[in-house]
């Protein structure tokens, strides 16, 4: 987007402010108003083919009003005063129109106001690079994965992402911020077949800057690590199923962060009962070797940024401490509905949605056991080495992930490669079943959780686990 200049920056506050302050005339017990504007593109590349060049620009005003205890929401293109003069209107009335039917009124938490900016762009620009730059390199990282793939790889994608973001955000309790920030990502995907087994590996790397990331792609630890790993996947067997020693590694590990814990710690699922988290705070949920944190101030992770969508300043978020439940995730109105202060975890996709209770970057902290000797302590068990999908019942309190790549724990020691590994459980006693944990630590998992309709940029990690017992689904000898 280039330099950005002060003068800028203020004109939008100036449209706002009036705004706001004929909110609070017209009874509005709270407004907030978010004025965003972005740019982006995409390029995926298939077979060796230019698949897909993608360049979008947009810019719009979400306007929220708090009335009569119930919420109003109105949004709009572009950033001028006649927009928000009219999505204050429809958000008042929208407000109006439902406050009779609100059987739990809204509110939302007391607000430390504050006057920031906040500029987190890459060390180059997404404007700096040329698409066809980028489409040429993409295209050379899918080469060398097909290249790698012995004449066994049928399909091959490499794709690539990047967009800025500013965004103004004013409310009537006098908070007044702006951030500027680059997001990249870029991913590479193979499909190999050997007689009738098929397997796909997939490899993501993404970062909180500019296109550095996708012209510093060095292809031996991208695409063609890909590659190799789905030829090894061909050669493995199908994993065992019954009851097993776990090691998670640090992709795996992240995996359960995000969905099993991380998920579950959302204050509005809390609230309305959805989450088996429901009245444990304080409480021991999981082993004391165990400390789970969501943190969005990280230096250049997918999923940091300064502020969230309500202009509340992010931090570290220590959601279990020691096995403890010490913190939930909160927006402004749930932590209104708590009694404490927000967190920065209310998150929206963009000026079309409200925000609601997001994750950023979740992660388990690392102990003090090596790999090594957790494995060793194992006489029959299963080594889960990198998986890439997982989904959780939080009111149900299951989950289960699944691992591409795994390997047998047989005497102490890693045995013959397994492949399509799915591991299930319930969330806490999983949780409590860790009985070591390791001094390494991973977060390489940058992508979009999506929740109620919205994706947000997160990433999640932490360091091998180990799980006493978990029950193994596979198709291979018990």
């Amino acid at each position: 987007m280039g330099k950005i200049e002060m003068d800028s920056i203020n004109q939008v506050f100036d449209l706002i402010r009036p705004v706001l302050e004929r909110a609070s005339k017209l009874g509005c017990a709270f407004a907030d108003i978010r004025a965003v504007r972005g740019h982006g593109g995409s390029i995926m590349v298939q077979d060796g083919k230019a698949e897909k060049i993608f360049y979008s620009q947009n810019s719009g005003l979400a306007v929220r009003v708090l009335f009569e205890g119930a919420w109003g929401f109105a949004s709009c293109d572009g950033i001028g005063a006649k927009g928000l003069s009219q999505c204050l209107e429809e958000a008042i009335a929208l407000a109006k129109g439902s406050a009779r039917y609100v059987s739990d009124p809204a509110l939302v938490a007391r607000i430390e106001p504050i006057r920031q900016e906040s500029i987190l762009q890459g060390k180059l620009d997404i404007d700096a690079v040329d698409p066809a730059k980028k489409q040429a390199v993409c295209l050379s990282l899918e080469r060398a994965a097909v290249s790698a793939g012995e004449g066994k790889i049928v399909n091959s994608i490499v794709a690539y992402g990047d967009g800025s973001r500013e965004m103004w955000i004013a409310n009537t309790a006098g908070t007044e911020v702006f951030s500027s920030l680059g997001r990249s990502r870029v991913s590479c995907q193979v499909t190999a077949v050997e007689g009738d087994v098929r397997q796909q590996n997939y490899q993501v790397a993404g970062h909180q800057g500019g296109p550095e990331i996708l012209l510093e792609m060095d292809p031996e630890e991208f695409s063609v690590k890909a590659a190799k790993k789905v030829l090894g996947q061909l050669r493995a067997k199908k994993a065992p199923a019954g009851e097993f020693t776990v090691i998670f590694s640090p992709t795996i590990s992240g995996l359960l962060a995000h969905e099993a814990l991380g998920h579950n710690a959302e204050a509005d699922a809390i609230w309305t009962g959805q989450s088996i988290l429901q009245g444990k705070m304080n409480r021991q949920v999981a082993s004391d070797l165990v400390t789970i944190v969501d943190d969005a101030t990280l230096p250049g992770k997918y999923g940091s940024e300064p502020f969230d969508s309500e202009g509340v300043p992010t931090r570290r978020r220590e959601i279990l401490k020691n096995g403890v439940l010490c913190e939930m995730l909160h927006n402004l109105e749930t932590a209104g509905k708590f009694g404490v202060m927000s967190n920065g975890c209310g998150r929206a996709q963009d000026y079309t949605c409200m925000p609601i209770v997001r994750m950023s970057n979740t992660f388990f902290l690392p102990g003090d056991s090596t790999l090594e000797e957790m494995i060793r302590g194992v006489d029959r068990g299963i080594y889960l080495r990198e998986g890439h999908e997982g989904y959780v019942f939080t009111e149900r309190g299951e989950f289960m992930c699944h691992a591409s790549e795994a390997q047998m724990i047989e005497h102490g020691a890693l045995g013959e490669p397994l492949r399509d590994v799915s591991v299930s459980g319930l969330i806490l006693e999983t949780l409590m079943n860790i009985d070591r944990v390791g001094n390494d630590f991973e977060m390489k998992f940058p992508g979009t959780c999506g929740k109620e309709g919205q994706g947000v940029a997160t990433d999640c990690g932490g360091p091998s686990l180990r799980v006493s017992r978990m029950v193994v689904g596979g198709s291979g000898e018990r």
